[in-house]
């Protein structure tokens, strides 16, 4: 059998004591390499943050083991997550192969009461807010509802949606059964599940040059005092524009210790321009797919373009269109408003959108800052 790294991690309760020493002893008889927090993971210098320690444990392990009781475990505020509940993401985001185990009576109230509630809950407050709600309102609403136990921490639940979501299979932990894990890891190398993952080398971003940040300074500071009098080719304009922004990786962050990717989107496939004039937005160019409306009204609101002018500010907005599987990104900059086209992974829906809001912004927002900069100097510079 491969010797592999295995990190066992639960929450710091006395009912799951008994099992994970168990399971540690067990899994070394067989040869492989545990991880458990109390048995060899550390000793650290003083100054060493242990939550970091443990995340690095997590990310250098081969298979992450999970056991899931009644109990919440620590809570970092910042985060919005439980220290185990982090390990668990630092584990999917990476790739690991996971096994998770729940008492089976908190998994069978979890399905049988609690999922229902909570899934009622998040589509009333999106409903409601245009937001997720927050594992802290998801918690609170769990605590006021008379349907729900009150002797399982409420944080349980919400952790337990978490892993449901992103497609985690969950098994049943009888706490008084012995799991053969012998028999249990051996079936799982039959199936493959054991091949230690390839490390993916990956390339890393050169630093911009020096001169190509002082050239940029020089033309940030110039371009306000010219007078731009407008565009001889905007469709070439709109093709140069959109062949230059490419997509990438969306990441949720996990206060100071962490982030996640939770998906991704593809390279700006078609782009509009629009100019603000007699009270109207008037098309001006396109690139790409993107349908080519010759004017909308201010009181259009199937068009982003025109809610980018009415919100005012901030003067950028992301959105994004379910049925297209699209995200729009809308720059307003003087009298003009661009609209940038990018497909988001089939993994997006609406209700993913609004959980992960802030991270889809800050990740097409911060893609390309120095070409949407450059953009917004060109098009705030056009005279009528």
């Amino acid at each position: 059998m491969a010797r592999t790294k295995i990190f066992i991690s639960s929450v710091n309760e006395d009912g799951l004591k008994p099992l994970r020493r168990g399971v540690f002893r067990e899994l070394a008889s067989l040869g492989h390499e545990p991880v458990m927090w109390e048995e060899n993971l550390g000793p650290w210098p003083a100054h060493a943050d242990p939550v970091v320690r443990c995340l690095e444990a997590v990310e250098e392990c081969d298979i992450y083991l999970l056991f899931i009781g009644s109990k919440a475990g620590t809570y970092d505020a910042k985060a919005e997550r439980t220290i185990t509940h982090m390990e668990f993401i630092k584990a999917h985001d990476q790739g690991k192969t996971i096994l998770v185990f729940a008492d089976a009576e908190v998994k069978a109230v979890f399905f049988g009461q609690v999922k229902p509630v909570l899934e009622q809950y998040i589509d009333s407050h999106i409903s409601k807010q245009e937001s997720f709600p927050t594992p802290a309102h998801m918690m609170e609403a769990l605590k006021r509802d008379d349907r729900i136990p009150q002797d399982i921490d409420p944080y349980v639940w919400y952790f337990l949606y978490d892993i449901l979501i992103r497609k985690v299979y969950i098994d049943d932990l009888s706490l008084g059964v012995t799991i053969d894990w012998k028999a249990y890891f051996s079936d799982l190398l039959r199936r493959g599940s054991l091949l230690l993952p390839l490390e993916d080398s990956i390339e890393q971003n050169a630093c911009r040059l020096e001169q190509f940040d002082e050239a940029f300074e020089l033309l940030n500071d110039l371009m306000p005092g010219l007078r731009i009098a407008g565009m001889r080719e905007p469709d070439r304009f709109m093709e140069l524009i959109m062949d230059q922004l490419t997509g990438g990786m969306i990441e949720q962050q996990y206060g100071q210790y962490m982030n996640e990717c939770v998906g991704q989107y593809g390279d700006c496939c078609a782009a509009t321009l629009y100019e603000l004039r007699e009270q109207a937005l008037h098309f001006v160019g396109k690139a790409g797919a993107a349908a080519a409306v010759s004017r909308f009204a201010m009181d259009d609101k199937s068009s982003y373009a025109v809610l980018t002018v009415n919100i005012g500010d901030p003067a950028e907005q992301v959105f994004y269109k379910e049925v297209k599987s699209m995200f729009y990104h809308c720059i307003r900059s003087g009298r003009y408003v661009l609209t940038l086209h990018y497909p988001a992974d089939p993994e997006w829906n609406y209700k993913k959108f609004i959980h992960y809001k802030e991270a889809v912004n800050h990740a097409i927002m911060s893609k390309n800052p120095l070409i949407i900069e450059l953009l917004k100097l060109c098009l705030g510079g056009m005279q009528p």
